[in-house]
């Protein structure tokens, strides 16, 4: 609450819908969270967990890295806007060190990924680049669905997350904190 509210959301839904998703949220410095919504709705919060301070994880104030429409405003820095459909069965590169906030060498990212105006239903999985791409889906969805999805994604070769959609879709991103990487003579958490 101690910053201007970001121009991303973590959570889409439609009129009579109930829908939920698990957000990674950085802690004003009074120890609150603000909640917005676009529209009138209720809204049930439950806390599952927290990092602790030193714990490697760092929130960011969120910022778009990824909007492939090309008639919404850019993301943060200008780069993956407007880049069109995700094609069905293909993966595509996106930078994610060094960008919103995230050094260049950050271990993972957490985003807060988004699926609109699907051709047909299908799923979207995040993995590292340069690694084979697991069977295991980051968020599923129906045609014409949009929806939401908080993931934490390990960062791979050239400081990039490849984002594969099994169906043709538009794909927004944003990046909403970071995991440093373990530093010489410490073990990495995989």
């Amino acid at each position: 609450c101690d910053s201007l509210r970001p121009n991303v959301s973590n959570v889409n839904f439609a009129p009579g819908q109930t829908i939920s998703n698990s957000v990674v949220a950085r802690v004003g410095a009074t120890g609150d969270i603000c909640v917005y919504a676009s529209t009138t709705t209720h809204v049930v919060i439950d806390v599952d967990g927290y990092f602790v301070p030193n714990s490697g994880f760092v929130g960011l104030r969120p910022s778009r890295i990824v909007e492939s429409r090309a008639d919404e405003p850019p993301t943060a820095d200008g780069a993956s806007s407007g880049i069109g459909l995700f094609a069905g069965g293909s993966s595509v590169e996106v930078v994610v060190a060094g960008r919103g906030g995230a050094p260049a060498d950050a271990g993972a990212v957490v985003l807060n990924v988004t699926v609109t105006e699907p051709s047909f239903a299908g799923f979207v999985t995040l993995f590292p680049c340069g690694t084979p791409r697991p069977n295991a889906a980051s968020l599923n969805y129906a045609a014409g669905e949009t929806i939401s999805n908080s993931v934490i994604a390990k960062i791979g070769d050239g400081g990039k997350v490849c984002v594969f959609a099994s169906s043709s879709t538009h794909v927004v991103v944003d990046i909403t904190g970071f995991i440093r990487s373990a530093r010489p003579g410490e073990s990495a958490t995989r």
